[in-house]
């Protein structure tokens, strides 16, 4: 194990980067493991003119390049093995990598920009293992067990331990951020993740190492060497260094069926669609979603697959729009072989709350449908099935509304108001809220919201006193948030949230 002097038991205030180097390759490995002492490559299309992506040792042994035409490369060493890898394997293995992470810390962020790097947090860590050798140790063999071994360094800085754990193969405990610096500041460039044009431009000017790079002059860099110099120089300066940030890696929204035997026209495999698209539109808008394309997949009745994409002239949640575009598309194909199973993905993009409530509005409400519908289900899963919901009297929130058997729908009655009224939703049980907010403000002057109440004192001798301290926050993506702090517990709760 690869050690940069003694370090404290102590975890406070640590974080470790991880580097699973050249992730599509290892994937590709992986899936063919007889490939493993041969040439091998990762092109962009099974094609001989697409790119190569990635390569292992013994192709570069053999003076092939990325970016080198995958004919080209076969005319070098007719030997080389080649494979294509999909995004879709590559969040697969982000997801399944985070996963295996999360056993170690409950606070794990993969990059957006690079897949393969994961930034760790290695706080509140002492009592749970011998020390961070030992931490960081078991991440490697856990990781080496997926086939996915990796560098790991762990220190301070959110570049310095990506930097180490670029440039060291096994695990790195910088034990000073001082040490972290210095260790740093001698990465060759060359581990780095770097374009091949950016790189030559670096050789010329005899700038090999991070420290190198970092005496250049800084208000020069974007105009001499390009966006990607300035993002890398504002990175290792720590001028992008942000607190760790957790992501949920939520699975795809996507779903499968199987078709009958020859239902291969428009219509019913439209209809077929429209099964499977309403609860992945559903679903993409709890996430705060929309959907900005659809991908199918038909595997046909010989075991071949006919995929397409449908891409919305801008991101919906309204179904319609999008089984249009799907029976258009659907008119120009002609399967040599009946489909007998259909895969449909749904591309989600982020949408503010304001822009989701937008996007769920239905106009045309027809009543007497709606109760007919009701009614069915009524009929099918029993009178408890459909209820409304009304006022309680309770202490907690979630205790002040209850839940009776729906009656009748009522027409909507809008009504032109100078000012929107704002809905405090309350969710049936306050959630977790994971990490803690921080830096709260409450909503300056006599907004609509008003001063939030310093504590809710609820409960008594006859069950337990409970003492809440309730907040309002807004979110990056737009929403308001109703949350409290429980100091029986200590955490964080979200009681729900401000339409």
């Amino acid at each position: 194990m690869d050690r940069a002097g003694a370090t404290p038991k102590s975890a406070g205030g640590r974080t470790a980067c991880i580097n699973i180097r050249a992730l599509p390759l290892r994937l590709l490995l992986r899936s063919h493991p007889q490939w493993r002492e041969r040439p091998v490559a990762v092109v962009e299309e099974d094609k001989p003119l697409s790119p190569i992506l990635w390569l292992n040792a013994a192709a570069v042994r053999g003076g092939i390049r990325p970016g080198m035409k995958y004919a080209a490369a076969l005319s070098l060493d007719r030997g080389l093995c080649a494979g294509t890898v999909s995004e879709e394997e590559v969040g697969a293995a982000v997801r399944q990598v985070h996963g295996a992470l999360d056993r170690f810390s409950p606070r794990v962020e993969p990059s957006a920009e690079e897949p393969g790097i994961f930034w760790v947090d290695a706080g509140g860590l002492d009592r749970l293992y011998a020390s961070l050798e030992d931490w960081a140790g078991q991440m490697h063999a856990a990781l080496s067990g997926l086939e996915l071994p990796a560098s790991i360094a762990v220190g301070f800085g959110r570049f310095g331990t990506y930097a180490v754990a670029k440039a060291r193969n096994q695990v790195a405990v910088l034990p000073t951020l001082e040490a972290e610096e210095a260790e740093s500041r001698k990465v060759r460039l060359l581990d780095l993740q770097l374009e091949p044009k950016l790189r030559e431009r670096l050789d010329k000017l005899a700038v090999y190492t991070v420290g190198d790079f970092l005496a250049l002059p800084g208000e020069r860099i974007a105009r001499h060497l390009g966006e990607q110099a300035r993002a890398l120089y504002r990175f290792a300066a720590g001028d992008r260094s942000l607190p760790l940030q957790p992501r949920d890696l939520s699975e795809p929204l996507r779903a499968r069926m199987e078709l009958d035997a020859n239902e291969s026209d428009v219509r019913g495999l439209q209809f077929r669609v429209s099964q499977l698209l309403a609860p992945l539109l559903k679903a993409a808008g709890e996430r705060y979603q929309a959907a900005a394309a659809l991908r199918l997949a038909f595997r046909q009745e010989n075991g071949t697959r006919h995929r397409c994409r449908v891409q919305a002239a801008e991101p919906t949640l309204d179904a319609r729009v999008l089984l249009e575009l799907v029976g258009l598309r659907l008119e120009t194909i002609s399967f040599p072989f009946p489909p007998v199973a259909l895969a449909l993905e749904v591309e989600g993009v982020p949408v503010t709350a304001d822009k989701l409530n937008l996007l769920q509005e239905n106009p045309d409400r027809d009543t007497g449908s709606a109760m007919r519908a009701l009614a069915r289900v009524r009929a099918e899963f029993g009178p408890g099935s459909v209820l409304t919901a009304r006022l309680a009297s309770g202490h907690f929130p979630e205790a002040r509304f209850g839940w009776q058997p729906f009656g009748k729908l009522a027409a909507a009655a809008p009504r032109p108001v100078a000012v929107r009224a704002l809905v405090r939703r309350a969710h049936a049980r306050p959630r977790l809220l994971e990490g803690q907010p921080v830096n709260w403000q409450a909503p300056s002057g006599p907004g609509p919201l008003g001063p939030p109440p310093e504590h809710l004192v609820s409960g008594g001798w006859w069950v337990r006193e409970i003492r809440r301290d309730y907040r309002f926050v807004d979110t990056a993506r737009g929403e308001t948030l109703w949350i409290y702090y429980d100091h029986g517990s200590g955490r964080w709760y979200v009681q729900g949230r401000v339409e």
